[in-house]
């Protein structure tokens, strides 16, 4: 009896062991695919008023199907695993138990043990399998849990990147035969070389898709420069701190992001300490003062990223937010596109009275803006294919 308990036992683990190289492919692919399909939830949601404009949202409703039923399957086939293991595992361990329970009772009434050797032969049968069986049960637990944080522990298993720890102050800013790249096939900046003084006012203009966006990224941090070099006050900027670069250049894009809750706090954020008077400077210098006063002052509420602002009304609030921040350094990178004349002009006069004081870095499409400049960089083909100075030609 106990050789028979004792050959059973072992086939639970083997079990799991087979079961494993199954369960991890099936369960990788069902958290890949129930990451998909979160993703392409937020999507079309984000996307809704976009997807009614054109009429679209009947394509994107079948493709929605499609990703839940292949998600459908796969959960599908992750609980037929599951359902399977456990059988094969309660078939060995209830069987097993059945088997010895038997043959104590055989050998009991054959008259070769007592019966309180038959009681406790039968109990322990009973008893014999269960550490196991709940060992396999931790299994599949253990098993959905490890294929989920796959990515987790590769993210973790990352090399810590070098601590940065030189400070700028917002000085000279230069590139210098900077290149960049997303893959190897495919490079953005080609020998890029721009020199950005102290309190001056320099132009990049060019083309959508021409490299300018990508300037400002590796300036801001966000991206490291393949080859060459970027500098700012002398130092590289892959040795400077993440909190001195923020502190010495902020960034103002058209797609500047609020958060929910009112006008004072949204400001707040770029400068803690400011009090009534001065956010009512700023944004009276932004042309909103007028407007904010007709609603309900700095406790106006703003609805998610601003929703109830038009788009020239978003971009003079996020103006306004920038020159809280009083960095060194400003960039603006189309900050002016898609939004009123009015809305333009504001702004516009806002970076011509920056530049007085300020370094500042315009970035756009448009060469009208650039009039005042010190110097315009023209990019073409991720290449400095032009600099004019216009202020030392006057």
């Amino acid at each position: 009896m106990a050789a028979i308990l004792l050959i059973c036992v072992p086939l639970i683990p083997g079990a799991i062991i087979t079961v494993q190289k199954i369960a991890k492919k099936i369960l990788s692919k069902y958290w890949g695919q129930y990451t998909k399909l979160g993703s392409t939830f937020l999507e079309n949601l984000q996307g809704m008023t976009t997807l009614k404009t054109y009429q679209a949202d009947g394509y994107k409703n079948e493709e929605m199907n499609r990703e839940s039923e292949h998600f459908r399957k796969v959960t599908m086939a992750v609980l037929t695993m599951q359902l399977n293991s456990v059988t094969i595992m309660d078939f060995v361990a209830y069987g097993g138990a059945a088997l010895g329970i038997l043959l104590a009772t055989k050998t009991f009434v054959d008259g070769n043990i007592g019966l309180a050797n038959c009681i406790f032969m039968i109990l322990l049968s009973a008893d014999f399998f269960l550490p196991m069986r709940r060992l396999g049960s931790y299994f599949h637990v253990a098993m959905n849990g490890m294929a989920a944080s796959d990515k987790i522990f590769k993210f973790l298993n990352e090399d810590e990147p070098d601590e940065k720890a030189e400070t700028v102050s917002g000085g000279e800013i230069a590139l210098k035969d900077a290149c960049f790249s997303f893959t190897e096939d495919r490079v953005i900046l080609h020998n890029v070389s721009i020199i950005i003084p102290k309190n001056g006012f320099v132009g990049i203009v060019g083309e959508s898709g021409s490299g300018k966006s990508t300037i400002a990224s590796l300036i801001m941090g966000r991206n490291t420069v393949g080859s060459g070099s970027l500098t700012i006050d002398g130092k590289e900027i892959n040795t400077t701190s993440e909190q001195s670069l923020m502190k010495a250049i902020t960034y103002i894009g058209f797609g500047s992001v609020f958060f929910k809750g009112t006008v004072r706090e949204n400001l707040l954020f770029a400068d803690k300490k400011a009090d009534d008077k001065k956010l009512w400077q700023v944004l009276d210098d932004c042309q909103l003062s007028d407007f904010l006063k007709a609603e309900n002052g700095l406790d106006t509420e703003l609805l998610e990223n601003a929703g109830n602002l038009s788009g020239g009304q978003k971009q003079r609030l996020a103006l306004a937010r920038a020159i809280l921040h009083d960095s060194p350094a400003y960039i603006f990178d189309e900050a002016t596109s898609n939004i009123d004349i009015e809305s333009e002009e504001a702004i516009l006069s806002q970076i011509h009275s920056l530049k007085k004081r300020k370094t500042v870095i315009m970035i756009s499409h448009r060469m009208a803006n650039m009039v005042d400049a010190d110097m315009v960089y023209v990019i073409d083909g991720g290449k400095v294919a032009e600099r004019n100075a216009y202020r030392a030609a006057e």
